[in-house]
């Protein structure tokens, strides 16, 4: 493949993930807030005074704690 072919492929590549990412940040994002559960959580934490935009793991009160199946059949080092 010629190097002006490259460049085609690597430029008709970056459109193609421009437009994938555009179309999960405009189109599958916003739908996902019409989703129930998502709704509600982000109605719960706008009533606390937390904007779910900006919210970072250090400002939960607890971590949900990992199942105890997980650490049976996690094996980290082998």
């Amino acid at each position: 493949m010629s190097r002006p072919q490259a460049t085609r492929l690597e430029t008709k590549r970056l459109m193609l993930g421009i437009v994938a990412v555009s179309a999960i940040w405009v189109g599958l994002l916003p739908a996902l807030l019409r989703c129930p559960a998502i709704a509600r959580h982000v109605a719960r934490m706008e009533e606390r005074g937390v904007n779910p935009a900006a919210m970072y793991y250090t400002e939960l009160d607890r971590l949900p704690l990992r199942p105890d199946w997980i650490d049976r059949r996690l094996t980290l080092w082998p």
